[in-house]
């Protein structure tokens, strides 16, 4: 048979040309009847075989294998070899017909070695040639959520076993590529830029995910994250295009996982932004931009102030002041917050002992600290060396957790906490009430201090739900042997209830707000002067 007869041996040929446009994302495509006689090949195929009917005749070397398959199965799906190059396949029947899709493995280095599918230099190729066409597709960025814990707590032989089984499904679904660069990150391909066939692509990969993977003897839940850039709309150029989809995925993780993010211009100017708080936070650093304030902690009973809480503030030369919700977040982030939060710990100790030297009264200062700081192994020493380096006793030292922070890795949490409190530092949970903890949970946290969150302290005075909670909180804690604070304090009416529910402390703007430090020295002078 020659190739004019092996392409046109059907009449119907505009028929499969019809069917055959559907399937062009993918690089192979034919159709043979069901003895294995190929009636019609794609052109990307046509021109990409040299010996076009002996190399796709190898195809249906398998076609008995499919057939059989298909009796009892919608598809076949399958490795075969075409040239010496291995090829991944899947087989459809359709009416008294085979439909054969698939990819192109070019050789054995272009399969990734742990699961099978594409090595990223393989993914990179296919795709760069479809950019060099100028030919569409949309480009996605997949994370496992969580994955880094998983293979943490299961053993890198049950995550690479996880691994593959997730390579396995995604390369069974039929309308994308699909590769592996490192550890957990995936790429998929799409040859669509239509935008809702591309959202229904999407949330079927994430179907995928829904049943859970079966491991050697324990069944496991995972979810993947999804960042999506599109070729040629959001760049033109590889490198462009991966960043984007890898902004897009680190938004999908950021909004809680097992979910999809497309590119857009905002995001890119969200993230020129964070860079450039990033860019401006590391500069702050080395040029002092930073500054501590602090605001009073007052003994209700007696009006004295007892402690204060230091407050980072930044004064950017160009843009003035920045709100701490602004570039916190993004010092976390970034791994900022650890060179920020050494810089508030030595200023801390380096502004007490000044007071100290000064004769004022003695008053404890409070630090927050963050998830970060506090899950650093070395915290404990560098804190001791910090207080030895000022000549400080520790005690002066109040470190501040969020509710949040102490449900989070709860034993390492607790074993640290019990280390500082060894110390001889103060601890206290700050926000409390706005995480997730039960009163109960309180029992088994070495700390000194509960911190009423303000939104509770604002509206205990028109709403009896907050009052209760307040009540609660106070009683519960006194069991325990803890102190209280109310937080967000600004009305009599607000300190007169805490008076009479047993609140030991306040803050909050009622007494004064964050002071600068010369400014705090003056209002202890000043209340020390009145009161003699």
């Amino acid at each position: 048979m020659n190739e004019q007869q092996f392409l046109y041996q059907h009449p119907p040929l505009m028929k499969w040309e019809a069917v055959g446009q559907q399937f062009d994302q993918y690089n192979i495509f034919f159709i043979t009847d069901e003895d294995g006689t190929i009636v019609y090949m794609n052109d990307t195929l046509m021109k990409r075989l040299s010996n076009r009917y002996r190399i796709a005749q190898q195809f249906v070397d398998c076609a008995h294998e499919a057939i059989k398959a298909l009796h009892i199965s919608d598809a076949w799906r399958g490795k075969t070899i075409v040239d010496h190059r291995p090829a991944y396949m899947h087989v459809y029947a359709f009416r008294s017909h085979l439909i054969w899709t698939g990819y192109f493995l070019f050789d054995h280095d272009d399969a990734d070695i742990l699961t099978g599918v594409l090595s990223y230099e393989a993914f990179l190729h296919l795709l760069r040639e479809r950019m060099n066409k100028r030919e569409p597709f949309a480009l996605l960025s997949l994370n496992l959520d969580r994955f880094k814990f998983i293979n943490d707590l299961i053993g890198y032989e049950y995550g690479n076993e996880l691994l593959k089984q997730v390579a396995e499904r995604l390369r069974r679904y039929e309308n994308g590529i699909v590769a592996r660069q490192a550890r957990d990150q995936f790429f998929l391909a799409f040859y669509t830029i239509d935008r809702n066939e591309i959202r229904h692509m999407i949330r079927d990969v994430i179907q995928i995910f829904s049943t859970p993977f079966q491991l050697t003897d324990q069944e496991l839940t995972i979810t993947p994250s999804i960042g999506v850039s599109v070729f040629p709309e959001d760049a033109t150029d590889w490198t462009t295009l991966l960043s984007f989809a890898d902004l897009a995925l680190e938004i999908a993780k950021e909004n809680g996982g097992n979910t999809y993010c497309f590119y857009t211009n905002e995001l890119k100017k969200t993230n020129e932004e964070k860079l450039y708080i990033q860019h401006s936070i590391r500069k702050a650093l080395k040029q002092n931009e930073f500054t501590l304030h602090y605001q009073p902690i007052v003994d209700i009973q007696t009006g004295d102030i007892v402690a204060v809480e230091a407050l980072l503030r930044w004064f950017h030369p160009k843009r003035g002041w920045i709100s701490p919700a602004a570039f916190i977040p993004i010092a976390e982030e970034t791994n900022l917050i650890q060179p920020i939060g050494d810089w508030v710990l030595r200023n801390v100790c380096e502004q007490s002992k000044k007071w100290k030297e000064k004769g004022l009264p003695h008053v404890q200062i409070g630090v927050n600290v963050s998830i970060k700081q506090f899950l650093q192994a070395d915290l404990v020493k560098h804190i001791e060396h910090v207080l030895r380096t000022y000549d400080l006793d520790p005690f002066c030292l109040k470190l501040e957790i969020t509710e949040s922070m102490a449900m989070h890795h709860i034993d390492y949490v607790l074993a640290q906490l019990q280390s500082l409190k060894n110390l001889g530092l103060q601890l206290a949970v700050d926000d409390f009430g706005t995480g997730y903890s039960s009163l109960n949970y309180l029992k088994k946290l070495p700390v000194d201090i509960i911190k009423i969150d303000r939104s509770f302290v604002q509206d205990m005075v028109k709403h009896s739900y907050d009052l209760s909670i307040v009540r609660a909180v106070i009683q519960v804690a006194h069991s325990l042997q803890m102190k209280v604070v109310a937080e967000g304090v600004e009305t009599e009416e607000q300190l007169a209830i805490l008076k009479r529910e047993g609140c030991d402390r306040a803050q909050g703007y009622y007494f004064s707000k964050p002071l600068s430090a010369e400014q705090f020295e003056q209002l202890v002078q000043h209340r020390k002067g009145r009161s003699h």
